[in-house]
Formats: C-alpha cells, sequence, structure tokens
C-alpha cells in the first residue's frame, strides 16, 4: 500500500481507538500462527448490509491551527457499473493564496490559466480510458476551516458560473507533460491540466481590493473556492490536490515581455472535501440492500462513501469453558457475472469496526496491528489472497479477530461488526462475497481452540 493510505488508515485508527481499553496479550499480539491454523469450529454468521453511514472527511481546526484531518486522494469521475449501478464523485477546495506585495498578475497581459491536479495513478478505478467531460465551477458557499465536514456534505456549486472544462478527455497515466514557461521547458508527471477562463477569474480577482493579497487566507474568505466535477464517462480518475504540482496557474508577461506565473495552492491548510452521488437503482447492489438477495446469498461492499457489510454473531456460554487459540474470518469474492476484477478491482485492504455501542470503534486486532504494511497483514490480515482450486483462481479475505473474540466472550458482548474498506473515502473499489449458504465458499468463522 502507498505510503499516504497508510498515513489516512494511522489517523483512522488512532481516531478510533482512543477509547479502548486493551488487555495485554503479550507477544501473542505478533503471533502469525492463525494463517495457517486448522479450524476445530466453523460458526455461521449473521450477516448484511450496514445502514447507510457518513464519515467525516474533513476535521475542523485542531488547537495549534492545523486542519486535523483531510483526504490525500480524491475519487473524480462517474461509472455505471454492471453491479452496483451509477456513481458519481467529485470534489470541493477552497484556493490559497500566499500573501505577496508584487500583484503585476493582477495589472499585466494574461496568457492563461490552468487548474492542474497531480494523480494517483495506482487509484484509478472502472473504464476510466473511456472519454470524460470534467468542469470547473464556482463554489456558492465558503468553506469553513472551524467546521467538520462528513462524505454526505456537498457544497453547492454555481452552474453559471463554470470557469473552464475538458471535453471527450482520455487520460495518459504513463507519459509525462512537457510545458514551456518563457524560454524553459519544464517536464511534469502525468497530472490534469484544465484551462480556465482567464476573463472570468481575472474579473473576479481584480474586483477585489488589493489587501486582500497582502493578509494570510484573506482571499479564501472572499473568494469561495471551487467545485470539480465530471459530468460524462464511465470511470474514475484520482487526484492529489495536497501535492506541489496541484495549484492554479496564472501566466502572464510583464512590460518586458518575459512571461511570468503566480501561483494558488491547495495544501494541507486549504479545506477540500470529496462529494458523492450513487443511484444503485435496478442493479445486484440494491436488490442486496433491499433484501431481495439476503445476506446469506451475497454480501456486497462498495468504497468511496458507499456501504460496508455489517456482522452479528452471539457469543455462546459453550464457548466459555475453552481457550480461543484463534478466530479467523473468512470470506470469499463470488464468481458471477459481473465481477470483472480486471475493471474493478477489489479493495486492498480491510478494517473492522465494533458498533455494539452505537459508535464506530476499530477493534483491537485492527488498532494493534498498525504501524506498517507488512505488520498490520501478519497480525489481522484483511488484504485479498489468489487461491487456486481445481485450476481456478479465487481471491478469499481472511481477518485475524482472535483478540476481539476473546475479548467479547469475557465480558459476553454479542459479534456487532461492520467490515469496512481502509481509506475508504479515497477509493471506489467493491466487492461481492459469498454469504453464509454457500456450501463451500460461504462466508464463515474459524475456531481453533483447546479445553
Amino acid at each position: 500500500m502507498k505510503k499516504h493510505g497508510w498515513a489516512a488508515a494511522l489517523y483512522l485508527i488512532l481516531s478510533a481507538t482512543g477509547c479502548n481499553d486493551f488487555d495485554s496479550f503479550g507477544s501473542d499480539l505478533l503471533d502469525t500462527g492463525w494463517i495457517n491454523a486448522k479450524a476445530d469450529e466453523i460458526v455461521d454468521l449473521d450477516a448484511g448490509p450496514a445502514a447507510p453511514d457518513s464519515i467525516i472527511s474533513f476535521y475542523g481546526s485542531t488547537a495549534l491551527g492545523a486542519p486535523g484531518f483531510v483526504n490525500t486522494a480524491f475519487p473524480l469521475g462517474i461509472m455505471e457499473d454492471p453491479l452496483f449501478g451509477h456513481s458519481e464523485a467529485g470534489l470541493g477546495t477552497q484556493l490559497r493564496f500566499i500573501p505577496t506585495n508584487d500583484l503585476s498578475f493582477l495589472h499585466s497581459t494574461l496568457d492563461s490559466i490552468v487548474l492542474s491536479f497531480r494523480f494517483d495513478t495506482s487509484l484509478f478505478y472502472g473504464k476510466y480510458l473511456e472519454p470524460m467531460d470534467i468542469a470547473v465551477y464556482g463554489l456558492s458557499n465558503a468553506y469553513d476551516i472551524n467546521t467538520t465536514y462528513f462524505s454526505n456534505d456537498e457544497l453547492p456549486y454555481e452552474p453559471t458560473l463554470k470557469f473552464g472544462q475538458l471535453s471527450n478527455y482520455v487520460v495518459n497515466k504513463t507519459d509525462s507533460i512537457i510545458i514551456r514557461e518563457d524560454t524553459l521547458e519544464r517536464t511534469l508527471y502525468p497530472q490534469l491540466r484544465i484551462p480556465l477562463d482567464t476573463g472570468l477569474l481575472m474579473g473576479i480577482f481584480r474586483s477585489y481590493p488589493d489587501t486582500v493579497y497582502y493578509v494570510v487566507d484573506s482571499f479564501s474568505n472572499v473568494f469561495n473556492g471551487i467545485a470539480v466535477v465530471c459530468e460524462k464517462g464511465n470511470g474514475y480518475l484520482s487526484l492529489m490536490p495536497e501535492h506541489s504540482d496541484s495549484k492554479l496557474s496564472i501566466y502572464y508577461k510583464d512590460t518586458s515581455g518575459r512571461q511570468l506565473r503566480t501561483e494558488l495552492i491547495m495544501s494541507s491548510f486549504a479545506v477540500k472535501t470529496p462529494f458523492y452521488r450513487r443511484d444503485p437503482a435496478g442493479s445486484l447492489a440494491a436488490a442486496c440492500y433491499d433484501g431481495t438477495i439476503p445476506g446469506d446469498s451475497l454480501l456486497v461492499m462498495q468504497g468511496a462513501g458507499g456501504r460496508d457489510i455489517r456482522l452479528k454473531m452471539p457469543v455462546e456460554q459453550r464457548w466459555k469453558g475453552k481457550f480461543i487459540n484463534y478466530a479467523v474470518l473468512k470470506f470469499a469474492v463470488a464468481d458471477i457475472p459481473g465481477v470483472d476484477l480486471e475493471n474493478y478491482p477489489l479493495p486492498s485492504l480491510l478494517q473492522i469496526f465494533d458498533v455494539s455501542t452505537g459508535t464506530r470503534i476499530a477493534i483491537d486486532d485492527v488498532a494493534l496491528a498498525s504501524g506498517s504494511s507488512s505488520r498490520y497483514l501478519r497480525v489481522f490480515g484483511g488484504a485479498p489472497e489468489k487461491v487456486e482450486d481445481n485450476g481456478q483462481t479465487r481471491h478469499i479475505y481472511r481477518m485475524n479477530v482472535t483478540r476481539h473474540f476473546q475479548k467479547a466472550l469475557k465480558s459476553g458482548t454479542d459479534f456487532d461488526l461492520v467490515v469496512s474498506p481502509f481509506a475508504k473515502l479515497e477509493s471506489p473499489a467493491r466487492l461481492v462475497w459469498f454469504g453464509r449458504n454457500n456450501a463451500q465458499y460461504g462466508a464463515k468463522l474459524e475456531l481453533t481452540f483447546s479445553e
């Protein structure tokens, strides 16, 4: 997994587990015996779709005045998924002007204005090579850095305030981009570059008093920000607005004809939020959500603000006389038409929350596996594994929940868990699992114990 994904993941873990009361199991935490343990008992799970839920997409300011949390990667696209139906994703962001006494760009001859975003090509999803229409609009309302925003929040934008667009854009995620600035050529990593309306934007920028450009954050207080949306396509790109390559660049010439550039940035101090829309009507996912297809047949999960999977199981008294060595959840990806792993890759990593108290809290097995990708996979699992079965490749997810099971058994608390993708807001990756009724690959909890 990429570094930024783990940064987001670790933040979520630390936030979610701040109130966990850990028991000491010593070196058992690093034991990898669960990976090859043979089950003494297989337990059926009551599983189905988790209720729609919103996730924090931006925390307000911390005590030090810096933003507390913001996504690193933002999906941008539209997709018609054969199993999950229609979905869309875009983003809104502030633009920050770094105070300066040189305001020559306001009074000079403009060449162009370009909005650029560095790609995270590893998170591209769906049939993203199909032509896209991408547009940039002005936001109707300003962001407030002291506000906490959620994944179901979408700041409205002004359809009449269209700053720019790309029509029938086909992404090239491998070739670098060469641009010329004055007499120099610059080679840039693959990125999205959208030409903007110089007259419209400069008319707005020139209408502000000069003092707006002299004081930190004054510009963000008068310019509401921008929304970047996809209006045609069949897949998702992934943008990194906090990257140094992501900016709004104003190219202009001074009185001698020399080309200069002024930049507005989307740094970690700028408020930015993703927004998502989905309409699963008529899809397999919709049938799973409304119970037409029960959870004991198929289970569905979708990133980018989509639905998770909820697991319930009573903790039985007969287990209290046994020492639980390992408790491992096991799920198999359903090999049904439309799964299409080439265009719709599986979520690369999952996590589990305990929701028995009404609040999502990462289970101890997840929280204590944090630190690195290798440790996480060794202690908890949660990544898809390829398994050869009679000449056919299957994908299995296994997750070590031993510590949580032992804790639940000790307290007499029934299982009430939610399984969710890591960095859920950053990737639209989805999956379909067999439910417990599949005779060979059904969802199950495998227990290994001693008397």
